[in-house]
């Protein structure tokens, strides 16, 4: 009968990224294994955490991220050791587990060269069969890393070939940074990022405590789409992705307040209930969240009418709200699809003007401007 061949893939996920899924998925095919356990820790002993997602956070990433993938379990043994995580003891513990097994740890080069100052090399070599992706283009030193353990613990090392130089790191820095994450991450996991506010400045954390008590959940799911769509929309149209992420994640920071209130405040000539929560964000996002660049302040504003004399910045956010993933209607994949961002404007406006009409709702005088201003017909 055929021993199990369990992969073991162990890791921060600081966050868990698309080059985690990609070394498991390739040692998966090469190596024939039935399983690849994602095993994530608590304290590594050969790293500090970097500041970043706490614990049950970098768990529900890495649950999200394995959602549907054959084979893939995360395994949580780690976090419930009192003091730093060693392999030797994690491998013994699988190996009492499931005694009939073959184990196979998965490693990058760093972690191989570094591997005979872990905590009982020796017993780990007989535990487990180490399994290593080459770095792509450079010279690692595997090889000559892999023969000498072999001459000193009799250490069996697999070299593979590397699928992926991502990291963590790299995807950390790109949410600080305000570039977008859609081809680094899972779409799960990056909506559950920006769902959150995982791995951002204290100022963006604390601009998402108060978010969350102002908006719904099923709002503040709508918002994380919108950051995404946003961030995305500003890469590709040479928009700044700091002032996009901030419109976009306060521009419905008023959609709750009283019908009373919005009134109260508003000082439009034409005020139109349905579109007055994004005249008076404006004003709670430097009231309340400290925005005090008219730029930001004036994409959040027209974020529902749109008016003559958009930037960059305004469309961006503008379509972001209309085409963000949960949007589902009539029309919205056309949007979505279209590459040129005036164009998908100007067919969001006359979309949105079309919508208007055929429920006999007022028309804001700023809708029937940007169409004009964009060369659509009213």
């Amino acid at each position: 009968m055929r021993q199990e061949r369990i992969g073991i893939l162990g890791g921060t996920f600081q966050p868990i990224h698309n080059g985690h899924l990609l070394l498991a998925k390739h040692a998966k095919d090469v190596l024939s294994l039935d399983r690849v356990l994602f095993l994530i820790d608590r304290i590594p002993p050969h790293k500090e955490i970097s500041e970043g997602a706490s614990t049950e956070e970098r768990l529900k990433l890495l649950e999200l991220a394995l959602q549907g993938c054959d084979g893939f379990e995360s395994e949580t043994m780690e976090l419930s050791r009192e003091g730093k995580s060693y392999s030797f003891d994690t491998l013994t513990e699988l190996h009492a587990r499931m005694p009939d097994a073959q184990l196979y740890f998965l490693m990058g080069s760093d972690m191989l060269r570094s591997f005979s100052s872990w905590y009982n090399p020796q017993g780990i070599s007989e535990l487990a069969t180490l399994v290593c992706t080459e770095r792509t283009g450079q010279n690692g030193g595997e090889m000559d890393a892999a023969l000498a353990l072999s001459n000193r613990f009799g250490t069996h090392v697999i070299l593979l070939d590397s699928v992926s130089d991502l990291s963590s790191t790299e995807v950390r820095k790109r949410i600080q940074a305000a570039l977008p994450i859609h081809a680094l991450v899972p779409p799960a996991v990056a909506h559950e990022i920006y769902y959150s506010g995982l791995y951002q400045t204290e100022e963006i954390q604390k601009q998402y405590a108060i978010l969350k008590k102002a908006l719904t959940e099923k709002r503040m799911h709508h918002t994380a789409g919108v950051v995404e769509t946003a961030l995305l929309l500003a890469a590709q149209n040479h928009v700044d992705g700091k002032k996009a992420f901030t419109a976009a994640l306060l521009h419905d920071c008023a959609k709750y307040l009283p019908d009373s209130e919005l009134l109260r405040r508003s000082t439009d000539p034409t005020p139109i209930l349905p579109v007055l929560h994004s005249e008076i964000g404006a004003q709670l996002a430097n009231e309340l969240y400290g925005v005090e660049d008219p730029e930001i302040l004036r994409a959040i504003r027209l974020h529902t009418t749109g008016d003559a004399g958009m930037t960059k910045l305004d469309k961006v956010v503008y379509l972001a709200d209309m085409i963000e993933p949960s949007r589902d209607y009539p029309g919205v994949q056309a949007l979505r699809d279209e590459p040129d961002l005036d164009r998908a404007v100007q067919m969001a406006l006359q979309r949105s003007l079309a919508h208007i009409r055929e429920r006999g709702f007022d028309v804001h005088p700023a809708t029937l401007r940007a169409i004009q201003d964009l060369g659509g017909t009213i």
